[in-house]
């Protein structure tokens, strides 16, 4: 079952108690308090993983909550930490703070973990408290609660190349013929109920085509499932917006292009400017060669790059795969990240440039001062401690990382200011 959006409840593990506990040995009469401290509970975690492609796991377990640390014992032992959870999600799944509706994180790449519940700290045992006028103390901490988060997780499936068209306009039966997908076909429309994904190979270039949904007039303010299926395409890097040569309901072509690009202007801006291909199909029924010939000449008019297709006798397949192939190698290689983190291609940056706008990250570089020496070392240090450098374990050592003003490399194990320190902001349409 595709499920792309999902409530969930995280709870961190409980601290441990420290122990109450004097030393009691032989000829050491007066041992003194040696208990331990409790453990810490343990986290949670969010992973992006290549094998998941739905959220629909997730969705039949609504509360997660990590294992609590330890007690601690005698001998100044402490308790052991609770055991992490690390629950996997689909490459693509977006983290949103239900409360307050902040995006927590965009886990857009493999491997790529986020922190979304600190478990508890663990207490102090009674050998913590003790003091020249209290020898023997009688007290110890109780483990604190672990942190307790309710969350809205989104995909947005990230692919190379998206079929976008009205119902019924074909867009399931090209991803058949072209892939090793087998979606749901049928002669009417709304036969395909959620996306799907299909590998293509064609003159040794291989990517990733997902088929959309039908759309319809008024998708764009949440008409049937407009909204639910617009996201999807959100990502791709080319879109084929196929149209129906010879409509049932008699419309022309030209018009149902035209409520079909209305629709994408209207959810988003960005979705307006991406790069796209006009496909004319359903050539093989009669009357559509004629109205082809009528609609190629508007699309020419208007400076557009159209072909036409029969996916059921295999006309202008190949011709459509070799300028889908071309399109696809002439883009930059820019992965789809919009908010949490974004790789742009710059020519004055060689390697990969990641945007990180975490409102916890921009409130920490406020905090710590970068011109002394230990700026580094403090940022390094508030990471580690808050779970957010697995955030960053995904990446390539020597990527470039913004955060609000600064630039940073990351070398695998942590942050560096980039010489010349503080980063000139670039502008995202560059």
């Amino acid at each position: 079952m595709f499920v792309d959006r999902v409530t969930v409840k995280v709870q961190g593990g409980r601290g441990g108690d420290g122990a109450i506990h004097f030393r009691r040995e032989k000829f050491v009469p007066y041992g003194g308090p040696d208990g331990g401290r409790g453990g810490d509970g343990g986290n949670i975690f969010l992973r992006a993983s290549s094998s998941k492609k739905t959220l629909y796991d997730v969705s039949l377990c609504p509360f997660y909550q990590a294992p609590r640390g330890e007690n601690g014992a005698g001998k100044n032992r402490s308790g052991a930490k609770g055991e992490d959870v690390v629950i996997e999600v689909p490459v693509g799944t977006q983290v949103f703070d239900r409360e307050t509706g902040e995006c927590l994180a965009d886990l857009a790449c493999e491997g790529m973990e986020v922190l979304v519940a600190r478990g508890g700290k663990g207490g102090k045992g009674n050998a913590s408290f003790a003091t020249s006028s209290n020898r023997a103390p009688r007290i110890a901490e109780r483990g604190e609660e672990g942190e307790t988060r309710e969350l809205l997780l989104e995909l947005k499936l990230i692919a190379d190349v998206g079929l976008a068209g009205l119902p019924n306009a074909g867009k399931s039966t090209l991803l058949s013929v072209v892939s090793d997908a087998r979606p749901r076909i049928a002669p009417f429309p709304f036969s395909t109920l959620s996306p799907n994904l299909g590998v293509v190979v064609h003159r040794d270039e291989r990517f990733v085509m997902v088929d959309i949904p039908g759309i319809i007039e008024g998708a764009s303010q949440g008409a049937g499932l407009g909204l639910d299926f617009l996201r999807h395409v959100e990502r791709v890097r080319l879109l084929l917006c196929l149209v129906d040569l010879a409509p049932l309901s008699g419309s022309s072509p030209w018009g149902d292009f035209s409520i079909l690009r209305r629709e994408f202007s209207q959810y988003s801006e960005a979705l307006s400017r991406k790069p796209f291909l006009v496909v004319g199909t359903k050539l093989d029924i009669p009357g559509a060669r004629e109205n082809w010939e009528k609609f190629r000449e508007v699309i020419v008019q208007n400076h557009l790059e159209g072909v036409a297709i029969s996916a059921v006798t295999g006309e202008g397949i190949g011709e459509l795969l070799d300028r889908v192939v071309a399109r696809i190698r002439n883009l930059q290689d820019e992965p789809q990240i919009p908010k949490s983190a974004m790789t742009v291609t710059d020519k004055r940056i060689r390697q990969p440039l990641y945007r990180f706008h975490s409102q916890y990250l921009l409130r920490l570089m406020e905090e710590i001062d970068f011109n002394g020496a230990r700026g580094e070392e403090v940022l390094n240090r508030k990471l580690q401690e808050s779970g957010f450098v697995r955030y960053f374990r995904a990446m390539k050592p020597g990527s470039d990382v913004e955060i609000g003003e600064w630039i940073f490399v990351w070398d695998g194990k942590e942050l560096r200011l980039k010489d010349g320190h503080e980063s000139e902001r670039m502008d995202p349409k560059k």
